[in-house]
């Protein structure tokens, strides 16, 4: 198996054919050994984290939104079905 890194990531040759991937973290703990396993810089990790509790926040508040239109629309319909 050859997988090297170059600085920025991990790189996958494949023996056969000489082409070059992304490496898959099998391939790469592989690579390191199994006392070491694949790490992600903690950099990627919180623009990730803060992605996911960002789309987390927008999710609440549209079901925020929608849960008042439900009470303005009960509400209209209970109005309406006095008259």
């Amino acid at each position: 198996m050859s997988v090297s890194y170059d600085g920025t990531k991990y790189i996958y040759t494949d023996p056969a054919t000489g082409e070059t991937s992304d490496a898959t973290n099998a391939q790469i703990n592989e690579y390191l050994g199994s006392d070491q396993t694949a790490t992600v810089p903690i950099e990627d990790f919180e623009q990730l984290l803060g992605k996911l509790e960002g789309s987390k926040m927008r999710q609440q508040r549209q079901k925020s939104v929608e849960g008042r239109r439900d009470i303005y629309s009960q509400g209209l319909a209970s109005m309406m079905s006095n008259f």
